[in-house]
């Protein structure tokens, strides 16, 4: 039977860098749990634990697709770490076809040294060449440190006679801002801006210590040499622990939103633990929503439809639309220009609560943008495509996605697209192996060929 919020009551104590949680329910069961530390499998074995003890929600991360891959076979390039130093894989890789061959660059999360820079002569051999920040050398406006930095989704271009890297870092306010370096070969040295070329994202929630922030930049260089940057407004990270406090102040509204048991038992768990996941690092309250925001994506169209009712849900519902900007970028790089553009938004149910990593290619006279969308920790992400006659839209998304997860490979994600080893496109990507997502889990690239028409883009064997 459903149990409504105030019927758990949560005790937290710190034990070190452990935390030791006492959950008690109505009808007088109580289970104690210890989160040995603050990492993604560590709040994993937690949730597993408490639906074995509560029959709430467990995180998607262990539930896989049923699918196979079909005729067209992703083909793995690079599925271990290349050095000692790359810690997590290649997340949000970002291939860039260059005079000596291709360079890869990728997402380093907290690690100490930010951005490989891996090269390949020719899509099959790789070799670990450096990092665009190595330890010690990140820029001085950025955060460093284990479970301090974020370092995310750097992509290169050339422009004009440099190459630049625009990419992402949490900022030592705690929000995330998107900057810019440079440098006159893709191996470096790398100088950067010295500030973020863009910062913002509004603070929707005062005192919660949500922190809005911009992320998952890309540059695309026109045919006439104008650079243009794309960017999403990161407010995804912002609804979830408000949603619970909703929850927690109006416990009728529950079983409006979420039809399955188990799911308003995740709900009213949620519901309760937000005050102690208001105070823990940023990740962390990823952590502990993320079987909220599962639950919240799989009764989307009635959550969305429950929530645009409710006057005093308005900011929640504003949140879980996460748009893609784009303005033009100044020639020196160290300044936006012109009018900013909202090209696109989750509009889609497969998309759920956000979209991200764009990345436009102009093909057969038009302008094609890949995105990624749903939960990135889960085999519902995927990635979409949309197609435009100027880079700023309007788009027009292909309904379904491209690429989705299938039993070898999960959450495929966050393309970039570059000329293959036959002068092809090529489309590159990420995907955890099965069964092993989850933030800090290892990436691993892989490649699929693409064709294109005018109005259609298909996958092409490589």
């Amino acid at each position: 039977m459903f149990e409504s919020p105030e019927s758990y009551t949560i005790d937290a104590v710190e034990d070190g860098e452990a935390s030791l949680l006492k959950v008690a329910s109505p009808d007088g069961r109580t289970c104690e749990y210890r989160i040995a530390g603050g990492e993604h499998p560590d709040y994993l074995r937690f949730f597993a634990e408490l639906s074995r003890d509560f029959e709430t929600r467990v995180p998607g991360a262990h539930e896989g697709p049923a699918a196979a891959m079909g005729d067209i076979k992703w083909k793995p390039l690079v599925i271990e770490n290349l050095s000692e130093r790359s810690l997590y894989g290649y997340g949000d890789p970002a291939v860039l076809k260059v005079e000596d061959g291709w360079i890869l660059t990728a997402t380093t999360n907290d690690a100490p040294d930010a951005f490989p820079i891996v090269h390949s002569p020719d899509l099959k051999h790789w070799e670990h060449r450096g990092f665009v920040f190595p330890e010690g050398h990140a820029p001085d406006w950025t955060a460093t440190g284990k479970h301090v930095a974020d370092f995310w989704a750097p992509e290169m271009a050339k422009v004009g006679d440099e190459y630049w890297i625009a990419y992402t870092a949490r900022q030592k306010s705690n929000a995330l801002a998107i900057g810019l370096a440079r440098a006159p070969s893709p191996y470096g040295p790398w100088v950067d801006n010295g500030e973020p070329l863009i910062t913002g994202g509004e603070v929707l929630y005062p005192g919660t210590a949500a922190s809005g922030g911009v992320i998952d930049s890309h540059i695309f260089v026109d045919d006439d040499g104008t650079p243009y940057l794309f960017w999403k407004n990161d407010t995804n990270g912002l609804w979830p622990r408000p949603l619970a406090g909703l929850l927690r102040e109006h416990p009728e509204l529950i079983e409006e939103l979420f039809a399955s048991e188990r799911d308003r038992r995740t709900a009213a768990f949620a519901a309760a633990i937000q005050p102690w996941a208001n105070t823990r690092r940023p990740m962390e309250r990823f952590f502990l929503m993320q079987p909220l925001i599962e639950a919240a994506l799989e009764n989307w169209p009635r959550v969305k439809k429950a929530l645009l009712g409710l006057a005093h849900a308005s900011k929640i519902v504003e949140a879980m639309r996460t748009p893609i900007h784009a303005r033009r970028l100044s020639p020196d790089g160290r300044s936006l220009a012109g009018e900013e553009h909202v090209v696109l938004a989750n509009d889609l149910d497969w998309e759920g609560h956000l979209i991200e990593g764009p990345f436009v290619t102009k093909q057969q006279g038009r302008y094609w943008m890949f995105y990624a969308g749903n939960d990135f920790s889960t085999p519902a992400y995927g990635i979409g495509v949309a197609v435009a006659d100027h880079p700023f839209g309007p788009y027009v998304k292909r309904p379904e996605p491209l690429l989705k997860s299938v039993r070898e490979w999960w959450a495929p994600g966050h393309a970039s697209v570059t000329e293959g080893a036959d002068g092809r496109p090529q489309l590159f990507f990420h995907a955890f192996f099965p069964d092993r997502c989850g933030y800090n889990a290892f990436r691993g690239l892989l490649t699929v060929g693409l064709d294109f028409t005018r109005d259609e883009v298909r996958l092409r064997q490589v």
